[in-house]
């Protein structure tokens, strides 16, 4: 087994392999190699002093050879939707963080919500045999399951589920949540509730998997029937003279809305109309993500535990890999955030 190192007293590039260490320490190849996996059978003291040489002659493992010697490439694929939601790009770095504490590098590919995408980044992943897959799925069943299953990977899927029950899937549970949101906000007092349901019209058009926004709209309409707080008002697009036009009315109104990023477009449009909030209007979000820690009034949002769900995938990924049993679907918990929108 061979790695290269810069010489510390120049810039050559010197070729160093365990036979080297072996040799400067006047042990057999064999102790090397269990000093350096952290196997049995090797003195306290030799094992110091050989992880110390090897670290002076700058050793590294050579990657290729590993691979080799345990049927692994030590690599996941990420299939992502998009980075410009920061829920998104969270939860990407969450899996990737927890991913480099277990050893494991990941590769990362975008779909911009494009079904055709996604069936190139599945083949591409295929064919470049990683140990281990996470998708977020913008396809639905028919255009996954028979695809998925072929591939023989273990597999985890967060956010939108894949709906054959043969993949194993970590989300929160967004109708309970959007749910007990509404009765959340009407515990404060609200008696007309709008939902901000953007660009739904236009994912529906390009039939892709929108699961997890789905939940969130029924959980919102079944929320109102608890509640008795009348029909669903739900606006599908942005409109400024509608959402100024519900705002400072007789009756207590507020918007719920499906993720942060539109709360925060809808909080700095009130802001710029000189509209107050909560005085005139409410607001409530979905999400937590971390930039509204930088934004006045603080938005009253829903923690989905963002991070927790990107460890907890990578985590039972590993289990799939590592051929563990019961392994099943995950729902992770969530809170209300106290803000000053409400």
């Amino acid at each position: 087994m061979r790695t290269r190192y810069i010489n510390t007293k120049g810039d050559d590039i010197i070729s160093v392999r365990i036979k080297d260490i072996a040799k400067r320490c006047n042990v057999s190849e064999g102790t090397v190699d269990r000093a350096l996996n952290n196997r049995g059978g090797i003195k306290e003291e030799t094992k110091e002093l050989i992880l110390r040489t090897a670290k002076e002659m700058n050793y590294q493992p050579n990657h290729l050879a590993r691979c080799l010697a345990k049927g692994k490439t030590y690599t996941i694929g990420v299939i992502g939707i998009n980075l410009s939601n920061t829920f998104f790009s969270m939860l990407i770095e969450s899996i990737e963080a927890q991913a480099r504490k277990k050893g494991y590098f990941i590769e990362l590919i975008l779909t911009h919500n494009d079904k055709e995408r996604e069936q190139e980044a599945l083949k591409y992943f295929s064919i470049r045999k990683v140990d281990g897959l996470i998708i977020f799925p913008v396809g639905r069943k028919e255009d996954l399951e028979e695809v998925l299953l072929k591939m023989e990977l273990p597999i985890v899927s967060v956010y939108n589920r894949i709906v054959c029950g043969k993949i194993v899937h970590i989300d929160v549970d967004c109708k309970k949540i959007m749910r007990n949101a509404v009765s959340y906000m009407a515990g404060k007092g609200y008696k007309k509730i709008w939902y901000l349901d953007w660009g739904i019209e236009r994912l529906q058009e390009k039939n892709i998997n929108i699961f997890s926004l789905e939940q969130r709209r029924c959980g919102y309409e079944e929320g109102l029937k608890k509640e008795g707080l009348g029909e669903p008002s739900v606006m599908v697009r942005y409109d400024e003279e509608r959402l100024l036009s519900i705002a400072g009315t007789d009756i207590k109104t507020a918007v719920l809305c499906p993720c942060d990023n539109i709360a925060i477009k809808v909080l700095e449009l009130y802001k710029r109309k000189g509209i107050g909030v909560p005085e005139d209007i409410g607001i409530m979000g979905f999400d937590n993500i971390e930039m509204l820690e930088r934004i006045y009034p603080k938005i009253c949002s829903v923690d989905c535990k963002i991070r927790t769900i990107g460890q907890r995938a990578f985590d039972m990924l590993l289990s799939k890999i590592n051929n563990e049993d019961n392994i099943h679907d995950v729902v992770v918990d969530y809170s209300f955030t106290e803000g000053e929108t409400l």
